[in-house]
């Protein structure tokens, strides 16, 4: 079939927990392209159902308005989708004969539906894919599986809904499939030691084989009325003791199932009976889906007492219907129409029974047993009748002239009542041999041999009569079949001579083996049948046959040659080690001849695409007898990527296609080439110091100082283009981390400059240590590609703390602050040891050490004898005149950051 199956987890919106479910199937059927209209058809039991938890009788459950289900992968498992199902109808099914029902039995269908789209891009997995829905719970009465109130010890039993389906795409073509499309149960009852049958079998729209067999149940992966969604594979059903799947309902025989979907058995004991029917899907020997459908069989003991009805037969020259089962009958082709018959007689005991007022209706009906045809035909125009006071009735059943198969066929006669819940039968198997009617085989008078052989130069005509009779003057019906090819495009030709006689067919047949109009590039060998069938009687396929077996021989062709100019051996084929590096440029002349025929010829190279990818030219060119094309590769960074790719082949080809027979003839020549990265001189990079070149130099400074570098980087490749420089700090360290300088890294073509920047404070000191070393680790490099260059220089840089003036100074002791210009302040000045003019006034610096990261001048305290401050400052100039401060001793402090300085002065007037 061309269904699609579907596994839909199908979540309903059932709030309590019911005893009620009954069977059900999907179904996914193909409407066009790629859309499938989804069914869920899910049946329940009225009667035995609506049962709550605690067994009580419920009220029926109201209609869910959708239905959710869930779609997987079965090579997987894999979630795929959700499709909700709205509700469709509900309908009550159908008993086979209404006035049988007293209420044991009621079933009610619902079926939820929609549309859906399933995309090519996700529906291609060629393991398939599957549909499902689970439902709580089954019945609680059940016979012969355990399906009882959840909780506890209990074992509940519900349903899984399953289906599967292909992917609608193989091999790259469309899959289209439905499913099967089951017809629906009979509302039947069973009753025990009665035969009971109903018809399972479905159709399918594609025409699929349906292969149906018996399986165990699926239960669901909880007892939850709406068990979660989930993936495969799903639980069995558990089995009472004493039942299986090979005594389903213990009866004899036992429940059965034929590969065509008749389902039979003869229950012995009375119960309520679950039962699992699987439909297996089949194309070409394959199968493609999978179909489950859950039922359920009642058996009561309410049928009312009946015996089946009786048939015989006998052939029209028997005296007495002496046939009971089985019967054989023969008959000629000189037989007429109405003596090509047999009598069936039907008798029912039940026609002489008081309880059934001495009346029965009886019918008959016929099926094929060993083939499959709608044989209705021969049955009589009155099929059923009523028995009265223990009467019998005859029907006559005529055969056709025609078979219905070659050879013996058999039928079988039903005769069926109308008991109750099920009519009984009983059947007469015939077996019928007819001899079709007389007819001879047509036969060929033209030509005389079955076999004519034909052999032709190219150019040249072959044609021939042929004439077939029929001795029996039948219509003549021809044929014409090939070894694979049409006629037409291999310039053949059949004509029938019209107008046509019965009994006599003539024509001709005609070959012109001209290859410049008919294509013999792939063949040069031809058969062709003539098959010629007489329309008998019976049509029976008289079929007779000549065969010409034809050839042509086509002229002789010189082949082409192809060379090149990167060696003097024009029937080197492979030409190797051909070296460039990129920037540089291959180039060379292929030239293709055909100096014998000077056919007309075409120069190209394969893989044109790729060709053109890379960035090299070879024009294709044509033309006859010697031609020849440039080959030019201009080998740029931009086209090659040699990181993935570094040798290239080439192939060139010289082709003949274009003679007279189109006989395709070729020539190749592959050029290998290897690609080199381009030559790289490499940039350079220099440091400087004001002017001064400091590459890998020790450069000394002390804090407080700024230190300033400029870096330039230079290139001399300036082919194809000057190259791409970036300068970069690649390392920046040290005993202690550098912190605080500016280096902006750069970019630039051909040549690249920045600088570096770095005033270090008293920060960079740490742990009483006053000397760090320093490294700066600096890059230039290019962009040269698959070939790239860098120039590296480091600096490494000593910083020290300013070196203190170490020598004790000793402060004034005395001073006269009397305003003669002499010694009239107190101050600590002399020769700065550090300034660069000695020979200035020594009282114009003072003679404190140094200030550096280790000490600094903070301030000076002057105190009288009595320990009142007199004079305070924070300047290293400081000056102190003594106003309005008698003579006498004074105290002085003087603060360092690291130390102090303490002594006793004298004011003189």
């Amino acid at each position: 079939m061309r269904f699609s199956f579907f596994c839909f987890f199908i979540i309903v919106s059932f709030h309590t927990l019911g005893s009620h479910i009954v069977g059900g199937e999907l179904e996914l059927l193909h409407i066009s392209e790629n859309n499938y209209r989804i069914n869920l058809i899910y049946y329940f039991d009225k009667i035995n159902g609506f049962r709550n938890s605690d067994g009580t009788q419920s009220l029926p459950e109201l209609v869910d308005p959708v239905l959710t289900i869930h779609i997987f992968r079965k090579s997987n498992n894999q979630f795929i989708r959700s499709v909700v199902l709205p509700f469709l109808s509900k309908s009550s099914v159908p008993y086979t004969k209404p006035d049988c029902s007293n209420g044991e039995i009621e079933t009610e269908k619902l079926v939820y539906s929609t549309i859906i789209e399933l995309p090519v891009s996700i529906y291609n997995d060629p393991i398939g894919y599957y549909a499902s829905w689970q439902r709580c719970c089954r019945n609680y009465s059940i016979t012969n599986i355990y399906s009882q109130v959840p909780g506890g010890a209990n074992i509940a039993a519900g349903q899984t809904f399953y289906l599967e389906f292909p992917p609608v795409v193989k091999n790259g073509e469309p899959f289209i499939n439905s499913s099967p499309r089951l017809f629906p149960p009979l509302n039947d009852f069973a009753c025990p030691y009665r035969p009971y049958y109903v018809d399972f079998a479905g159709v399918d729209d594609d025409g699929d084989s349906l292969v149906y067999s018996l399986t165990t149940p699926l239960n669901t992966t909880t007892a939850d009325a709406l068990p979660p969604a989930s993936a495969g594979p799903y639980p069995n059903i558990i089995w009472r003791p004493g039942y299986s799947l090979s005594n389903i309902i213990n009866g004899e025989p036992d429940l059965h199932i034929s590969k065509e979907g008749l389902l039979t058995a003869t229950p012995r004991n009375q119960g309520l009976f679950v039962f699992a029917v699987k439909i297996d899907e089949y194309r070409d020997g394959e199968k493609i889906g999978e179909s489950r459908r859950d039922f359920q069989m009642l058996v009561v003991d309410a049928c009312p007492q009946a015996e089946p009805p009786e048939i015989t037969g006998k052939k029209l020259t028997d005296a007495a219907f002496t046939f009971s089962s089985t019967m054989a009958v023969s008959f000629s082709n000189t037989i007429t129409d109405a003596d090509r018959c047999i009598d069936v007689r039907v008798s029912d005991p039940d026609a002489s029974k008081i309880s059934d007022n001495f009346t029965e209706r009886v019918s008959i009906r016929v099926v094929p047993l060993n083939f499959r045809k709608d044989i209705s035909s021969i049955l009589p125009a009155t099929t059923t009748t009523v028995l009265t006071n223990g009467s019998t009735y005859d029907f006559r059943i005529c055969f056709p002239q025609c078979p219905f198969i070659d050879g013996p066929y058999q039928v079988g006669i039903i005769a069926f009542d109308d008991a109750c819940s099920l009519p009984l039968t009983d059947t007469l198997k015939v077996t019928v041999n007819t001899q079709p009617p007389t007819n001879t085989v047509p036969y060929f008078v033209k030509p005389a041999l079955p076999v004519t052989q034909v052999t032709l130069l190219e150019g040249e005509v072959f044609e021939a009569e042929f004439e077939v009779r029929d001795d029996d003057g039948d219509e003549l019906i021809p044929f014409i079949t090939t070894d694979g090819f049409i006629l037409a495009n291999a310039g053949f030709t059949v004509t029938i001579d019209e107008p046509r006689v019965n009994g006599k067919l003539t024509g001709k047949i005609r070959w012109d083996a001209f290859c410049n109009i008919f294509d013999f590039t792939n063949r040069t060998f031809f058969e062709v049948k003539i098959l010629v069938n007489d329309k008998d009687i019976c049509d029976n396929n008289a079929l007779t046959g000549v065969a010409y077996k034809f050839q042509v021989i086509l002229p002789g062709n010189a082949d082409p040659t192809i060379d090149t100019d990167l060696t003097p051996d024009p029937q080197e084929r492979t030409v190797l080690n051909i070296h460039r590096r990129i920037n540089e440029s291959l180039t060379f002349k292929v030239t293709g001849t055909d100096l014998v025929d000077h056919d007309f010829l075409t120069l190209d190279v394969l893989k044109r695409d790729s060709l053109e990818y890379y960035g090299a030219v070879f024009p294709a060119a044509s033309g006859n007898g010697n031609i020849s094309s440039q080959f030019l590769w201009d080998l740029t960074c931009a086209k090659i990527d040699l990181a993935k790719r570094s040798t290239f082949v080439f192939t060139f080809i010289v082709a003949d296609a274009a003679n007279k027979c189109r006989i395709y003839k070729a020539d190749t020549v592959d050029v290998h080439v290897k690609i080199l990265p381009p030559l790289n001189e490499g940039p350079v990079l220099t440091i400087q110091e004001e002017s001064q070149i400091v590459n890998g130099q020790t450069l000394s400074y002390q804090s407080g100082e700024t230190i300033l570098l400029t870096l330039t980087g230079t290139d001399p490749d300036v082919w194809p283009e000057p190259d791409l420089l970036s300068l970069q700090l690649i390392e920046a360290g040290g005993n202690v981390v550098p912190e605080g300088y500016i280096f902006t890294p750069a970019q630039n073509s051909g040549s690249v400059q920045t600088t570096f920047t770095w005033a270090p404070d008293c920060s960079v000191f740490q742990d009483g240590v006053f000397e760090n070393e320093y490294l700066f680790a600096f890059r230039v490099s290019d962009n040269r590609c698959f070939s790239s260059k860098a120039d590296t220089v480091t600096v490494y840089i000593k910083l020290k703390d300013i070196v203190g003036f170490e020598k004790e100074f000793s402060p004034p002791n005395v001073f006269t602050p009397n305003h003669d210009g002499y010694n009239d302040y107190f101050a600590v000045e002399g020769i700065d040891p550090f300034d660069s003019d000695p020979g200035q006034d020594p009282d114009a610096e003072v003679a404190f050490p140094p200030d550096n990261c280790q000490g600094r001048f903070e301030w000076v305290k002057v105190f009288n004898r009595w320990g009142n401050p007199v004079f305070e400052s924070s300047e290293r100039k400081f000056r102190w005149y003594a106003p309005n401060q008698p003579a006498g001793v004074y105290y002085y402090v003087i603060k360092f950051t690291n130390r102090e300085y303490r002594g006793s002065l004298s004011i003189r007037f």
